[in-house]
């Protein structure tokens, strides 16, 4: 009886074992590719910050005017108290328009933008100087600047860290004016379109598929403006007929730091399998 009752057993074990083998494999079900931002596509947006700067006015003394006449040590104290350097400051915003190229971790663009600014600084100041006194009003201005730019990045999924530079080309405008005691007054000016370069850092994160934040350093540099003064008419100056003519040079750099926001056209992320 028991030899049977272990035949049994063994007969049922080796059928459940046949019958298990026969069954189909039970698959677990492999799950969804991870996705990755994708910066590859078009862009446009706006952008709000605050540029400073540095502006050196040099001036020069024409000696084809009646500068000659004057002893080198009135020439050196006129030159010295009209030379200044003024420190322009002020707010600026605009728009921005781009395309980026993505090749694995390395993304590579190229960026427009144009800003209306307000970066601008003004002195008064009065130089007493026997047997006058003389009264300086120097300023610098930008109205706008407008760039065009290489961008070279490593992207982190969604977020972009990158350098940037380029052509720059803006407005400056520089102005002397000087009133004498002894009754004259004279003046010089200059705005003009210049064109320089730009160079810089950043970075970007996607926050929405098809919109990103970004953060940005830029140094401009616009070279410098070149302008000759005149007596303003009506003014007089002791002995008449005198003239006495200065040339001027005012350079223009500054720094900007700003922040802005993009919308990238196109699909923003690509599968990862």
């Amino acid at each position: 009886m028991k030899m049977l009752a272990s035949a049994v057993s063994l007969l049922l074990a080796s059928s459940l074992s046949a019958f298990a083998a026969d069954l189909p494999a039970r698959y677990t079900k492999a799950p969804p590719p991870a996705a990755i931002y994708n910066w590859t596509g078009g862009y446009f947006g706006g952008n709000v910050g605050y540029g400073w700067g540095r502006s050196n006015l040099g001036t020069t003394l024409d000696q084809t005017s009646d500068w000659q006449l004057e002893g080198a040590a009135f020439q050196n104290q006129f030159v010295s108290i009209s030379n200044n350097r003024l420190n322009p400051a002020g707010v600026l915003g605009g728009l921005q328009a781009g395309y980026n190229w993505q090749s694995g971790a390395g993304v590579f663009g190229v960026e427009a933008d144009i800003n209306g600014t307000d970066i601008n600084k003004r002195v008064v100041y009065t130089a007493p100087n026997a047997p006058t006194t003389r009264t300086f009003n120097e300023s610098i201005r930008s109205d706008w600047f407008m760039t065009l730019r290489g961008r070279a990045g490593y992207a982190v999924d969604t977020t972009l860290f990158y350098v940037t530079g380029g052509l720059a080309v803006g407005n400056v405008k520089g102005s002397w004016d000087l009133t004498s005691g002894n009754g004259y007054a004279k003046t010089g000016s200059a705005n003009e379109t210049k064109v320089g370069w730009t160079v810089g850092a950043g970075v970007e994160h996607a926050f929405a598929p098809n919109w990103t934040v970004k953060a940005e350093y830029l140094y401009t540099d616009l070279g410098s403006i070149n302008y000759a003064t005149a007596y303003v008419p009506g003014s007089t100056f002791a002995p008449p007929g005198f003239n006495y003519r200065e040339n001027l040079s005012q350079d223009f750099s500054f720094h900007t730091v700003r922040i802005g926001v993009n919308y990238k056209f196109g699909g923003p992320v690509a599968a990862r399998y």
